[in-house]
C-alpha cells in the first residue's frame, strides 16, 4: 500500500513539474517578441542625425535618430500608436504615422523645409506677444511640446467657462511636455491671469493682428499644434472633451 502511495505521489510530482516547464516555454514554444517600430529620417538622400522623433497616445516616448538616420521604439506597451518627428523649420512627409500593436521596420520620413499656414495639417509660423508681466513670449520657444493655442475675449462666457479650467488642465499635462497659450483679444491679460489663477502665458492681442490669421468667426478658437508645430485641431467654441483627447493623442 506505502509503494502504491509513493508511486502516485511521483506521477503526481512529475507531471507538476512538466506543466511548469511548460509555462515558462520552451525552445520549441517561445515567448513572443517585443514589439519594434523602426524608421529612418533622411532629406535630399542624406541620414538625418539627432533628430528628435516622439511615440505617442496609448504610450510616451521619445528618441533621437543615429548617425544614420535611423530611430527605433520598444518596450512600449498599448494598441494605438502616432509617430512623429520634429526639426525646427522643417517639414515631413508623411507628417506622423498613426499605428495599431503590429511590428513595424518601414516608418521612413522625408524632411524638407517647412512652408506655413493656419489650418489643419500646416505648420504654424512662430509669433510673439507680450505676456500678463510685460515680457515678450514667442511660440517657438515652446518648440518640441505639444501646443493649446486659445484665442479668447474677456466679454465672452465660453471663454471665460474654458478659462475657469485651464490652469487644471495645463498642470495636468505640463510635465508630460504640454504647454497652454492664451491670447486675449479683448481685456487685460494680467486682470485674466490673476482672475482665474493662470500661471502660463496669457498673451496680449488686442490689436487682433495674430487672431486674424487663425481666424475661424467667432471666439473662443482653439487650435492643437503637434510636437513640430503641425496644426492637428482647429475649431470654434469650447469643446473640452475633444480639446482634452486631442492633446492626449499628440503626448
Amino acid at each position: 500500500m506505502r509503494e502504491r502511495v509513493s508511486l502516485v505521489f511521483l506521477a503526481v510530482s512529475l507531471l507538476l513539474s512538466l506543466l511548469a516547464a511548460c509555462k515558462k516555454g520552451s525552445p520549441t514554444d517561445p515567448e513572443s517578441p517585443a514589439l519594434v517600430f523602426k524608421g529612418s529620417i533622411s532629406s535630399a538622400s542624406q541620414k538625418l542625425s539627432n533628430v528628435s522623433v516622439y511615440l505617442s497616445w496609448d504610450d510616451s516616448k521619445s528618441t533621437l535618430t543615429n548617425a544614420n538616420g535611423v530611430f527605433q521604439f520598444s518596450g512600449f506597451s498599448g494598441s494605438q500608436f502616432i509617430i512623429t518627428p520634429s526639426l525646427a523649420g522643417h517639414a515631413f512627409s508623411p507628417s506622423n504615422y498613426t499605428l495599431a500593436n503590429q511590428a513595424r521596420n518601414d516608418l521612413n520620413f522625408t524632411a524638407q523645409p517647412a512652408s506655413f499656414g493656419s489650418v489643419v495639417e500646416e505648420i504654424a509660423a512662430d509669433f510673439s506677444a507680450k505676456d500678463q508681466w510685460g515680457s515678450n513670449v514667442t511660440l517657438y520657444a515652446h518648440f518640441g511640446k505639444v501646443i493649446l493655442i486659445d484665442f479668447s475675449a474677456d466679454w465672452c462666457g465660453p471663454c471665460r467657462d474654458e478659462a475657469s479650467h485651464a490652469e487644471s488642465l495645463y498642470q495636468q499635462y505640463k510635465d508630460r511636455g504640454f504647454q497652454l497659450i492664451t491670447l486675449l483679444i479683448s481685456g487685460s491679460p494680467r486682470a485674466w491671469a490673476d482672475d482665474y489663477g493662470l500661471t502660463f502665458p496669457v498673451l496680449n492681442d488686442s490689436s487682433e493682428r495674430l487672431f486674424s490669421i487663425y481666424e475661424e468667426g467667432y471666439v473662443p478658437l482653439n487650435i492643437v499644434l503637434d510636437r513640430n508645430m503641425t496644426i492637428r485641431y482647429k475649431q470654434s467654441g469650447y469643446y473640452e472633451s475633444v480639446i482634452t483627447n486631442t492633446i492626449k493623442k499628440y503626448l
